[in-house]
């Protein structure tokens, strides 16, 4: 699942850029920049993990160079962080998401997650079952989402579609049997 080539590790950032600590806009728009010219870079990836071990980082820094680097790419390529130990730095990733109206997912000791707070920065309840089977599956589309949930697939695809709008899916276009579009639907993991 994650390769080197799309592992970023902020640390390595910090170190470029003489930072020890993430602290302020100005920093994080700094960092922002070094991220969006690394991502734009590797067309061929559409997730791309960065690893936040060994970094501190403040709220400010979080909302400028994570949270807005995952709204710019919204529905485009998937940011996943990875090594999210520390509850500290995801305390800090919260208002940003928050603000910014932004899911983040991340992994702490392998088990995957979003930075949240109650309703906000998960899916809905009624689409988070939607978003696990998409999760556990891989990719999917509408009709396998009807048919597992016995829903009409007009119900199942509105309801991917709105995960893909809030940011917590990722979408290809294949053509259906029909001769139509059908979206093929992953999450962002």
């Amino acid at each position: 699942m994650k390769q080197n080539e799309n592992v970023i590790y902020l640390v390595d950032l910090f170190k470029g850029n003489d930072l020890e600590k993430g602290i302020g806009d100005e920093e994080g728009k700094l960092i922002f920049d070094k991220l969006v010219f690394f991502i734009d870079h590797k067309p061929q990836y559409k997730i791309f993990y960065i690893s936040i071990k060994d970094v501190v980082f403040d709220a400010s820094f979080a909302r400028e160079a994570l949270v807005r680097l995952a709204k710019h790419y919204r529905k485009k390529k998937g940011i996943c962080l990875l090594d999210a130990d520390m509850e500290m730095l995801r305390l800090n990733l919260l208002a940003p998401v928050l603000s910014l109206d932004q899911p983040m997912p991340y992994y702490s000791g392998g088990v995957f997650d979003h930075i949240k707070t109650d309703k906000i920065g998960v899916p809905s309840k009624t689409n988070l079952p939607i978003f696990k089977f998409v999760f556990d599956n891989g990719t999917t589309s509408a009709s396998e989402v009807a048919e597992h949930f016995d829903h009409k697939v007009n119900n199942a695809s509105t309801k991917l579609k709105s995960l893909y709008e809030e940011g917590f899916l990722l979408r290809t276009e294949d053509k259906s049997d029909s001769g139509g579009v059908e979206y093929q639907y992953y999450a962002i993991k």
